[in-house]
């Protein structure tokens, strides 16, 4: 029973990374229906512009936050600005495939700067384990664990309190309404591919924190959209839920059927759950269900 609960309890913590970027994914999805893929890339360009200023020039951790932010922000964008505003009243298939083919361009450029390399983050958080009940925790793993769930809560009450929430929520309504009430609906395109890519840094770095930066980095960025099309693309709390069942499910399911099989569970572990979901439920665990008139 022990074993179990200390292959969950680590699972869970990889799962909030996965939440994270399924949350970046769902703001997107909920304010302009565009699914994205890029957003892989502006996780592993988060944790690389950090390494350039924390790792690389030796910067104190919270001013290397800063610029980290701004650039990965500054690539959302520019994404939004040059690619995907061009493609407004086009068919959202066009624009889902820009988002991979920017995905496809900004991988090409990660791994021609790595040169097959790797980067190490030097340790910004405590290191060392807490044991509870014969359950070792990391502490790092831990902390990152908890800034998840504190971003979550954040952005749940910005897209409910703050007056760009109510234009991000009116707008995924119905952008034609959303205009003629007098929202900026491509503003709130703007402002939400800034948050997002911001929500992916996070979540870049929190993963930099715990393998090294390489070549398959932005993959993580492919778990991340699982879990928004499994929690509900519309659904903040469901990423949140189905990042961390995914995270439980990929470390016990690893834990116990790796030795019978040869290993690779963990690999396939994202594709049968989002196989088992659309079968179930195609519109995502808790997503909206739309009902259209033909």
């Amino acid at each position: 029973m022990i074993g179990f609960l200390q292959q969950a309890i680590t699972g869970l913590m990889i799962g909030s990374l996965y939440a994270l970027v399924g949350v970046a994914v769902v703001l997107v999805y909920k304010s302009t229906h565009v699914v994205s893929l890029a957003h892989g890339q502006l996780v592993a360009f988060g944790a690389l512009f950090f390494w350039l200023f924390f790792g690389g020039l030796g910067i104190p951790f919270w001013i290397s936050l800063i610029p980290a932010f701004v650039l990965t922000a500054l690539m959302g964008l520019l994404i939004e600005r040059l690619a995907l505003r061009p493609l407004i009243g086009q068919p959202l298939f066009a624009a889902f495939f820009m988002t991979f083919a920017i995905f496809i361009v900004l991988e090409g450029i990660f791994v021609l700067y790595l040169k097959g390399e790797s980067r190490a983050l030097p340790a910004f958080l405590p290191t060392g384990n807490i044991e509870i009940y014969g359950i070792s925790m990391p502490i790092n793993q831990l902390i990152s664990f908890f800034v998840a769930i504190l971003l979550f809560i954040a952005l749940s009450l910005i897209f409910r309190y703050t007056k760009v929430g109510l234009g991000m929520r009116a707008t995924a309504e119905d952008h034609r309404l959303a205009q003629s009430a007098g929202v900026n609906v491509r503003n709130i395109f703007s402002y939400i591919w800034i948050l997002s890519a911001i929500v992916a840094a996070i979540a870049g770095i929190a993963t930099a924190n715990v393998m090294d930066i390489y070549y398959m980095l932005p993959y993580i960025g492919i778990n991340g959209l699982i879990v928004a099309i499994c929690g509900g693309l519309d659904s903040l709390p469901g990423a949140l839920i189905v990042g961390l069942f995914l995270g439980v499910v990929e470390n016990v399911g690893a834990g116990y059927l790796d030795p019978i099989v040869g290993g690779g569970v963990k690999d396939v572990a994202a594709y049968v759950v989002l196989l088992l979901v659309l079968l179930i439920r195609p519109y995502g665990l808790f997503g909206l269900v739309r009902i259209e008139r033909i």
